[in-house]
């Protein structure tokens, strides 16, 4: 059940990263995981400054399986790609704008406020403009994403990870993805 079920979240995804539509996501806080991967199907991403992105599936013997690795691929450079894939670490809002990640900074608390103003903006040109430009700047790399299924899907069977998701899940840590 588990690939039925990546594949279901993807095309959630996708059909959101292919949308003519422009998506913009704004974040606060936490963005680790699941959050992370749904932001980089967005078009936008537009962080407050405590926000904070990672991928800690590594710590769980697993590697993200909603897209996230193709589309951090796609968005910014492998040096970013690998450093948060490998080591596990988090990067906060600055890092992010930085690395070409996000694409604004606001205060703490402002980041819808800021995708508001931005969507307006947005709103002022030709949406088939717009949609072609998306489509001609935000290819959907669906040959990884399929890797990516299978690969996760290969690491999951592995009494590692479930030994891993066990002792994330009986945790009493209020972090338990952090190292």
């Amino acid at each position: 059940g588990v690939r039925e079920f990546l594949e279901r979240v993807h095309t959630v995804l996708n059909a959101l990263d292919s949308s003519p539509l422009t998506t913009i996501a704004a974040v606060h806080g936490v963005v680790f995981g699941g959050g992370f991967e749904l932001a980089l199907a967005c078009d936008l991403i537009i962080a407050d400054k405590m926000a904070r992105f990672c991928f800690p599936e590594l710590r769980l013997g697993l590697v993200p399986g909603f897209g996230g690795i193709p589309r951090l691929k796609r968005d910014v450079g492998n040096a970013v790609v690998r450093d948060l894939l490998l080591t596990g670490r988090s990067i906060n809002a600055t890092k992010a704008l930085s690395t070409g990640l996000v694409s604004q900074v606001s205060a703490e608390g402002e980041a819808l406020r800021v995708a508001r103003a931005t969507a307006a903006q947005i709103a002022k040109f030709d949406r088939v403009t717009s949609a072609t430009a998306k489509r001609f700047l935000k290819p959907i790399p669906r040959e990884e994403l399929r890797q990516e299924i299978d690969i996760f899907c290969e690491l999951f069977a592995r009494p590692a990870v479930m030994e891993s998701l066990r002792k994330f899940v009986e945790s009493t840590d209020a972090h338990p993805y952090l190292p």
